[in-house]
């Protein structure tokens, strides 16, 4: 991918979409006494009404990262003239919070889009799922894990570097919790049959079949967080499936390349964006080119590994 091809003159910078407007806030759940809410940037220009939406969920292994992550992104696509949505959902916690009420928070929280969709300028029919790392866990659980009903399910889904396969190395110790959180590598214990159970009922990559929506994933070929090969496998499974699942390997890439100022450089992140718009604009959500291009000077630098 490239960041300047086919940017029309005077497309505005990321940097135009860091910090500014700010989110109208809505609570979409109470649970044990905390309210959680949705981020929300309207659409910036005139279009189509009721919008398309795309709802995202940030990453950082469920026990960190904040839903500001998403905010230039769901500012860029108000922009595009699209509802833009950031989630906080919440964390996972040592003896407390799973995996799981990760996943059921992602589920009541594209619900209430869909529930109150009239209320927000939404089109119920064409609302996305989107997310990094662990959010991209929770966005593509919304269309394959078994649990959820119609409401909770995404029109469209835009991966990025997700978890697919909680079976897979460390992953079954977020899924069980407990001291397991602060077990890596050769000092966690084998997992049980029924604790691999539990790790296999939230893996994407494992319950793939013709429902999928259409499906956007990018992945980083050195990606060390996020096993390229999960991202494969999910594809192939779409595609025996019957359904359209478009995967983008992106040579010398290592996780997180979606993130603003953090490890990746400012062009990468550009070029997420922009290719998520093109595959909106290939469902019809979307007219034109992406209107979007990288800050000069750079907007940041990235962090050292």
């Amino acid at each position: 991918m490239a960041s300047e091809a086919r940017v029309p003159p005077g497309a505005p910078t990321l940097s135009a979409f860091l910090d500014e407007p700010s989110p109208t806030e809505k609570v979409y759940r109470i649970v044990d006494g905390r309210s959680l809410r949705l981020f929300v940037f309207h659409p910036s220009i005139a279009g189509a009404v009721p919008a398309p939406a795309v709802v995202f969920f940030h990453g950082g292994a469920w026990r960190g990262g904040a839903p500001e992550v998403f905010f230039p992104h769901a500012r860029y696509f108000a922009s595009r003239g699209l509802v833009g949505i950031s989630v906080e959902y919440r964390l996972v916690t040592p003896r407390a919070l799973g995996v799981a009420d990760c996943v059921e928070d992602a589920r009541a929280a594209l619900r209430f889009v869909r529930e109150n969709a009239s209320t927000l300028g939404i089109d119920p029919a064409r609302i996305a799922a989107g997310g990094d790392s662990a959010g991209g866990h929770l966005a593509a659980c919304l269309a394959t894990v078994p649990g959820g009903d119609a409401a909770s399910r995404p029109d469209a889904l835009l991966l990025y570097n997700p978890v697919l396969d909680l079976t897979a190395g460390d992953w079954v110790r977020f899924v069980l919790g407990g001291d397991r959180l602060d077990l890596k590598g050769a000092a966690q214990p084998p997992a049980s049959a029924d604790e691999r159970a539990r790790a296999a009922a939230l893996s994407p990559v494992l319950h793939v079949g013709p429902s999928l929506p259409p499906t956007l994933l990018v992945q980083g070929e050195d990606d060390k967080v996020t096993p390229p090969v999960h991202a494969g496998r999910f594809a192939d499974a779409a595609r025996a499936a019957g359904v359209r699942c478009e995967l983008r390997m992106l040579p010398a890439t290592g996780h997180a390349f979606v993130v603003p100022r953090y490890k990746a450089p400012e062009s990468a992140v550009v070029d997420a964006i922009r290719t998520a718009d093109r595959f909106l604009v290939s469902l019809g959500w979307l007219e034109g080119e992406p209107a979007l291009a990288p800050s000069v000077p750079p907007a940041w630098t990235p962090r050292q590994p």
